[in-house]
């Protein structure tokens, strides 16, 4: 199917709710106070969501780490750890991890994109509401995340094993003693290729950014969603880039600042203790492994806020590039007055 011929339809309101929002293309200011103006008023349900890829690595990582022990992986010192219980344990392991990582992201793209899309249409979203909506179309969404990771890695992988493939003849023909004058010109190739891999991913993953609200808002296939999502942000990629940039600047600056706050109570604690540190009671010892506990739980919510403006970042460029292209939707249809009878 061609772009021309995909699906444009307007912006859908829900049943009885008129659409809310702009109407018109915004400025890159504009862009971002929207963005942080709807991460503040709907933090809520988008913590909920952000719970699920956070909950499902924690559960992953330590069925993985707790198998790996039972299996007799860790071995205390100073005995090596057992690669054969690695390679039992972690080969299947690898072989359902892929497929349960490309279902929880499918569920948690859809989830959230949906969530940024009824934010910015002046609807107030809810985590259960969210999730549901993503896990009736789990299918489609988990089609789609394959697609974005294949278009975005296959390349990627492609030229990765040609290059080990040209690295392996050359230490085959040269008996395993290279050429320096070889070396010279292979190292900044291999540099050359992986600074090219980099402005690749970046550039395919701000082609396909939009690819989610697509196909949620108008209801298209994965592949259709692709090109969509390809054809919307035709002239936005530099904007879409300045803004995630920006989103994680300022993400960053925070973590910073509490990082420094965090450090600044660790150390007037440590000083306070250091005299009794050697007689530390069990209960300065819970009361330490709490406070770790907390500082993690605070960086996991700070993880799933900042994944929220991203969700809610592509729900508005998604609004403001079909502006840009297709203009303002059309104002809903006036109702004929009802002549009176006389």
């Amino acid at each position: 199917m061609s772009d021309a011929t995909l699906p444009t339809p307007p912006f859908p309101p829900a049943p009885g709710v008129p659409p809310s929002g702009p109407i018109f293309p915004m400025s890159f200011g504009q862009i971002l106070d929207r963005i942080f103006r709807l991460v503040r008023s709907n933090w809520k349900p988008f913590l909920g969501i952000g719970l699920l890829p956070i909950g499902t690595l924690v559960v992953i990582e330590g069925s993985f780490f707790g198998l790996l022990f039972l299996a007799g992986a860790f071995r205390r010192p100073p005995a090596q750890p057992n690669m054969a219980a690695l390679a039992w344990v972690g080969i299947p392991f690898l072989l359902l991890f892929l497929p349960a990582m490309f279902l929880m992201y499918g569920l948690y793209y859809g989830a959230s994109s949906y969530a940024g899309l009824e934010a910015d249409h002046g609807r107030a979203p809810t985590a259960g509401a969210s999730l549901r909506h993503a896990w009736s179309r789990i299918g489609r969404y988990v089609w789609l995340m394959v697609l974005r990771s294949l278009i975005v890695a296959i390349p990627i992988v492609v030229l990765a094993l040609a290059v080990g493939l040209g690295a392996a003849l050359l230490g085959l023909a040269s008996k395993g003693n290279p050429d320096p004058a070889t070396l010279f010109f292979l190292i900044p190739l291999v540099i050359l290729f992986y600074l090219g891999a980099i402005v690749y991913a970046i550039l395919m993953s701000l082609r396909l950014s939009l690819a989610f609200p697509a196909c949620i808002q108008e209801g298209l296939t994965a592949t259709q969603a692709i090109k969509r999502s390809g054809v919307l942000t035709q002239g936005a990629k530099g904007r879409i880039f300045l803004m995630l940039v920006v989103i994680y600047a300022i993400s960053y600056a925070a973590v910073l600042v509490m990082y420094a706050v965090g450090l600044f109570i660790f150390a007037i604690a440590a000083l306070a203790g250091a005299a009794n540190f050697q007689h530390m009671t069990p209960l300065g010892y819970a009361v330490m492994g709490l406070l770790a506990l907390c500082a993690l739980v605070l960086v996991l919510l700070w993880s799933a806020l900042l994944m929220a403006a991203y969700s809610i970042a592509f729900a508005v460029f998604y609004r403001d590039q079909r502006l840009r292209q297709e203009g303002p939707p059309p104002a809903p249809a006036q109702a004929a007055p009802v002549p009176e009878e006389g």
